[in-house]
């Protein structure tokens, strides 16, 4: 399976996914911890901001973030399979609404057989212009969880994200296999730099190096660092 690997930034993820149509998109990665809520819940602020209507739902089950980060209230009565959509505001002051995880695991079942997300996805986007799924890592796939990849072929498209420097070729291969043989489309893997220190910084933290040695010129160096556009440019 051809992976679509790029650097990219919200506003080019918004613009190359959700920009071109697609009204139901997962979010995943290989293992936990590689920033699939960050991007979730970013991705969810930007088509908003964009004046669309957007559903987070969490079925991150190995790590539910939906109701840490942004404090849902407990829901007045339980629906036969989901919790209802509840309004929350996050940190950025941005109204989001969101799903939270189920706790039953007959629910849990039920979502992982073929047809049921499908379901509660075209219920949802007549509501919705877009619904944007938070799901447990690939390769950590257990009894207890819904699998990523069953969520993934339920939407128009899947997002995988990998943390540089932490995520290895064998990891990302093993998860885009899983995606590809349950019928998922992967539109893009997304490169997270969290733990990889930018050329800019490298180049600053060198030039501080040899600072005690060649002052005059490290200082002119340093100033050109900082000033450069090319180095400054967020990817």
């Amino acid at each position: 399976m051809h992976i679509p690997s790029q650097h990219i930034e919200i506003d080019r993820i918004y613009s190359q996914v959700l920009g071109e149509g697609k009204r139901s998109i997962a979010i995943s990665s290989a293992n936990s911890g590689e920033g699939v809520s960050s991007i979730a819940q970013a991705l969810v602020q930007r088509n908003l901001l964009a004046g669309h209507s957007t559903l987070l739902v969490d079925l991150n089950l190995h790590h539910p973030s939906l109701n840490s980060l942004l404090k849902l209230d407990e829901p007045e009565q339980e629906s036969d399979l989901l919790d209802k959509p509840q309004l929350v505001t996050a940190q950025e002051s941005i109204a989001l609404t969101g799903i939270t995880p189920p706790t039953q695991r007959s629910l849990v079942m039920k979502l992982r057989k073929p047809g049921v997300l499908e379901q509660c996805i075209a219920e949802w986007q007549q509501t919705f212009d877009a619904v944007i799924f938070d799901t447990s890592p690939i390769n950590r796939t257990n009894a207890n969880n819904i699998p990523p990849e069953r969520v993934a072929a339920a939407c128009d498209g899947s997002l995988l994200v990998v943390l540089a420097g932490s995520t290895t070729e064998a990891m990302v291969s093993t998860a885009v296999n899983k995606l590809s043989a349950a019928g998922a489309q992967l539109l893009a893997c997304i490169y997270n730099d969290r733990d990889n220190p930018s050329l800019k910084s490298e180049l600053l933290r060198e030039l501080h190096r040899l600072e005690p040695h060649f002052n005059n010129i490290s200082h002119r160096l340093k100033n050109w660092v900082q000033q450069n556009r090319l180095l400054s440019m967020e990817i």
